[in-house]
C-alpha cells in the first residue's frame, strides 16, 4: 500500500501558492506516494447589524466568496498541469467550509491520511495551528519559496521528549528512504539524556542509516534559529520536531521553539502534536 500525503489548498483570504504544489507533488512523487488534494471554498455567514451599515456587506462577502471559488479552480488547474509534468497522479476532492471554520474542517479531513502538507505564511498561521493541534497527524511545513523533493539527510531536533516520539512514528517513511540522519540537541536549552539518545542512535544505525550526533550551544540565539542553522550546516532536507511541547496557553504567552519555527521557517520541517 502506497503512503496517502494530503495536500489542503486554501482560497481565503489568499490563495496556497503555486510553489506549494509542486513542492508537494514533487515530494510525493520522490515517497512514492499516493497524493490527495483537498481545495477548499469558503461560505462567508451572513451577519444581520444592528444599525443600516455604511458599506454593502453582502456584496463583500458575495464578491469574497466568487474570488474564494475563482482561485479554486486556478489552483485545481495548476495542480493537474504540475501533476502531468510530473507524472504522479493525484486525487482532487473541493470541498466548502465557513470561515472562520476552514481551519476544523482541514484538522477533521487530514485525520485520514498519515501526512498533511502545507506552508508557512503569517496569514495561515492559525489555521497550521489547528491543524497541527486536533489533526493527529504529522504536518510538513514548507518555508515561502523553497524547493523540496527527495529526502536525503534528515535532522532531527533531539529532545527526549513525547512529542519527538510521535514525530519520529510519523516520520519513519523518510527515514526509511533516507541514507542520513544528523541528531541535533541544543544543550544549553535543557537538559539532555545523552544515554537515550545513544541508544536511539544505535537503533537507527543499526536500520543502516548514517547516523551524526551534534551537540550545539545557542549563546543567546533563540534556539529554533540554531537547530536551522545547524540543519543547513548538515545539508539536510527535512528536520523533524515535536510541536508545542508545553500547552497551548503556555506556548501562548512564553512563545517556544515551536512558534519561532513557524514564524521564521528556512528548511522544510516536520511537526507532530
Amino acid at each position: 500500500m502506497r503512503v496517502p500525503f494530503h495536500l489542503p489548498l486554501l482560497t481565503y483570504p489568499d490563495p496556497s501558492s503555486f510553489a506549494l504544489i509542486q513542492n508537494a507533488i514533487d515530494f510525493a512523487r520522490h515517497q512514492e506516494a499516493q497524493l490527495h488534494v483537498s481545495v477548499f471554498e469558503v461560505k462567508i455567514p451572513r451577519v444581520s447589524p444592528p444599525f443600516p451599515p455604511i458599506v454593502d456587506v453582502d456584496k463583500m462577502s458575495a464578491d469574497a466568496e466568487r474570488s474564494s471559488r475563482d482561485c479554486a479552480a486556478a489552483l485545481i488547474e495548476t495542480v493537474r498541469d504540475y501533476a502531468h509534468k510530473a507524472d504522479q497522479a493525484v486525487a482532487i476532492s473541493s470541498f466548502e467550509a465557513t470561515e472562520p471554520l476552514v481551519g476544523d474542517r482541514i484538522a477533521e479531513i487530514s485525520r485520514i491520511y498519515d501526512l498533511s502538507i502545507m506552508e508557512t505564511s503569517p496569514i495561515t498561521s492559525s489555521v497550521i495551528e489547528r491543524v497541527l493541534f486536533e489533526s493527529g497527524r504529522p504536518l510538513l511545513l514548507f518555508p515561502a519559496d523553497n524547493c523540496c523533493g527527495q529526502i536525503d539527510t534528515v535532522a532531527i531536533a533531539w529532545d527526549g521528549s513525547a512529542t519527538l516520539a510521535r514525530a519520529l512514528t510519523g516520520a519513519r517513511v523518510f527515514l526509511d528512504k533516507a541514507s542520513k540522519a544528523v541528531l541535533i540537541s541544543v544543550t544549553d536549552d535543557k537538559a539532555i539524556d545523552a544515554d537515550l539518545r545513544d541508544r536511539f542512535a544505535a537503533l537507527i544505525r543499526d536500520g543502516g542509516l548514517a547516523i551524526e550526533i551534534v551537540d550545539a550551544q545557542s549563546q543567546g540565539t533563540p534556539v529554533a534559529a540554531k537547530i536551522q542553522s545547524v540543519a543547513a550546516e548538515s545539508r539536510a532536507d527535512l528536520l523533524i520536531t515535536g510541536g508545542f511541547g508545553h500547552s497551548r496557553l503556555r506556548e501562548l504567552i512564553l512563545g517556544g521553539v515551536t512558534r519561532s519555527l513557524l514564524n521564521g521557517l528556512e528548511v522544510p520541517v516536520l511537526l507532530c502534536h
